[in-house]
């Protein structure tokens, strides 16, 4: 599969087989994920990947956010359709048989923190693609972070700042093509 090919097909996948991945496939799409270009090369990331009654701790913690989304997605106004499906999601991450987690370094206070979020969004971004490669479904999560601190003491780090996670596994439904909004690109000095 060609990188662009990869891009145009990757999905957002919220329904999972519970078959569970092979151990040298999920090592590929983690040595993939891990040479995403990094600020200074500072590398600053962690990645956990989960499985078994680990990654059924994690995910019964994870559901707890619910209480918290819900509020959000009634505020941004997203039809009641939309919110049970969040939801429902959230209940057991759509059966994915792993769930990964980034974390990256924490200096709230430090310039580099927003070079550490942005080496890890490309770290994760490679993460995605390399799972489709293998024929593996994703999701890149970012509604667990009002667990951040629950979340970073289940994973023993403490000391680093979520970036996201992700269940991984091979898709049970496929998701459609979602819209592409306009934009705006400007091309100076051509």
């Amino acid at each position: 599969m060609d990188v662009y090919e990869a891009i145009h097909q990757r999905r957002s996948h919220r329904k999972f087989k519970s078959d569970l991945p092979r151990g040298e496939v999920l090592e590929r799409v983690i040595e993939a994920a891990l040479w995403a270009p990094s600020g200074t090369n500072a590398q600053d990331w962690e990645i956990t990947v989960m499985a078994g009654k680990v990654r059924d701790e994690f995910v019964e913690l994870i559901s707890g956010a619910i209480k918290h989304l819900l509020p959000m997605l009634k505020k941004a106004q997203v039809p009641e359709q939309g919110q049970d499906l969040v939801m429902k999601f959230f209940k057991n991450l759509g059966g994915a048989p792993v769930v990964i987690a980034v974390t990256i370094g924490k200096r709230p206070e430090d310039p580099a923190n927003l070079t550490n979020v942005q080496s890890g969004a490309a770290l994760f971004q490679n993460l995605l693609l390399a799972a489709h490669a293998e024929g593996l479904g994703t999701c890149w999560m970012t509604g667990a972070h009002s667990l951040e601190t629950e979340i970073l003491k289940f994973l023993g780090k403490e000391d680093q700042q979520l970036l996201a996670i992700t269940p991984v596994g091979y898709s049970d439904k496929e998701p459609p093509v979602p819209p592409r909004k306009g934009r705006e690109v400007r091309w100076l000095g051509f």
